[in-house]
């Protein structure tokens, strides 16, 4: 796949990897193709902007200088591949214990490149309620240590409801609700004590 994109993306891509090669040790572009057994004049073509990059190549010029691929594409984000995290998906029942008795081996994974704690994890959407922000399916990654103020998205533990639920934390006259942003949904007005898990911090819309 050919990323379309402005001319200005692209030459900021290209500006990205020319710097990391550079930082890597790399004089010169020629060095650089020749240890990774690249084309000389391929690689030229793309660091200078001429000759469009797949996301393919991209990954894989990515991967040879240890950088995260968001970064390398869009600037945002950690530069390198080590500061991702990986985050475990677990699901709504075993919120409660995380990360206690819960075997993450198991678990398929979702990667971060914010920073968060380690006793961050993702859950996925299994409702309407946060439509259109956030359909079913989408993965949300929620970190225990940050804790939510008014406005954030959070993951809260009502009294009455046996796993948890994703909402949006909004204050009322004095009072604190858990707002869904799908309108079939009435805001629940939070009682005093409630367990407020965790701060949403992410989110990844699976396609």
């Amino acid at each position: 796949m050919i990323l379309d994109n402005p001319i200005s993306l692209k030459s900021q891509i290209c500006e990205r990897l020319k710097a990391a090669r550079y930082e890597a040790g790399f004089r010169s572009s020629k060095e650089f193709a020749l240890t990774h057994e690249l084309k000389v004049s391929t690689y030229n073509l793309h660091e200078a902007g001429t000759r469009s990059m797949g996301i393919e190549v991209i990954e894989h010029y990515a991967a040879l200088l240890n950088l995260n691929v968001s970064w390398l594409i869009s600037g945002i984000g950690p530069k390198h591949k080590s500061q991702v995290r990986s985050v475990p998906i677990i699901s709504w029942e075993e919120v409660a214990h995380y990360p206690q008795n819960i075997k993450t081996e198991t678990k398929d994974w979702t990667t971060s490149d914010i920073d968060l704690s380690p006793l961050s994890f993702a859950l996925v959407m299994d409702n309407d309620s946060m439509e259109p922000r956030y359909p079913e399916g989408t993965i949300i990654i929620i970190d225990k240590m940050q804790k939510p103020k008014t406005k954030d998205y959070a993951v809260i533990q009502l009294k009455d409801k046996k796993v948890p639920v994703f909402k949006q934390l909004v204050l009322v006259d004095g009072e604190l609700y858990a707002k869904s942003l799908n309108p079939d949904y009435k805001p629940i007005r939070l009682a005093k004590g409630t367990h407020i898990i965790g701060r949403v911090v992410q989110a990844k819309l699976v396609c």
